[in-house]
């Protein structure tokens, strides 16, 4: 399932990267949850994995998957944009519907069509397969200042600094974001995605892709995706 700022090409390299800290003693707890990208490669032998966002028609939508849960694998224009103006009918259809089968993957974006793609089959396709990876995940629908982490390995990908933003999230402060990075490696290990931090967190790995943005010759850019960790 395509999703704004989702980790979809990288997903499993950057789960490689958190599965490396991870133990049987050790929560994974992921706050950004968005669409599952990294969730589904996270060690199965952790302690737990939890799984938090905002959206709460997203949340409901995973619940709803992992428990049996089927999305429809196609969807007329008619049926988007009803879904769109009665949001609280069908909240997993909404969850899915939403992202899937929007227009690069943003909210309610506008009806994503193709004369070669199918989006919504696409969309179907993805989910059931991510679904395998999400046994024994526990979603949850809350801001990730709720959260009180203890012996925990976080993952956050937050919306980043200076980018798009996200519409149910339009005002997410960064820089209260990083103090509260900073007050969490106190009792767990912290790593973030993002193209930069402030001087005091460490990139441990980078990655380089392409954005879904084309420059002025139509041609997607390359971007640098970092992880960092305090100190």
């Amino acid at each position: 399932m395509r999703y704004f700022g989702g980790k979809a090409r990288l997903g499993k390299k950057i789960a490689e990267v958190v599965n490396s800290y991870l133990t049987n003693e050790k929560d994974y707890i992921e706050p950004f949850v968005g669409g599952a990208n990294v969730t589904q490669y996270i060690w199965n032998g952790c302690k737990g994995r939890y799984c938090y966002d905002i959206n709460p028609y997203l949340i409901e939508f995973w619940k709803s998957l992992i428990s049996g849960y089927f999305p429809p694998k196609n969807l007329t224009k008619e049926e988007y944009l009803y879904i769109k103006n009665n949001k609280d009918e069908n909240k997993d259809l909404t969850g899915f519907v939403g992202f899937g089968c929007s227009f690069a993957g943003k909210w309610f974006g506008g009806f994503a069509k193709s004369r070669t793609r199918d989006y919504c089959l696409n969309a179907y396709n993805s989910v059931m397969k991510k679904n395998k990876g999400l046994i024994r995940c526990i979603f949850n629908c809350l801001f990730y200042q709720e959260i009180n982490p203890i012996n925990a390995i976080i993952y956050c990908d937050p919306p980043y600094a200076n980018t798009t933003k996200y519409d149910y999230c339009p005002n997410f402060n960064s820089e209260e974001f990083w103090q509260i990075m900073r007050k969490w490696p106190k009792n767990n290990i912290v790593i973030i995605s993002e193209y930069s931090a402030p001087d005091d967190f460490k990139c441990i790995e980078e990655f380089k892709t392409k954005t879904d943005i084309r420059n002025k010759y139509n041609k997607k850019e390359d971007r640098i995706e970092k992880l960092f960790k305090l100190g």
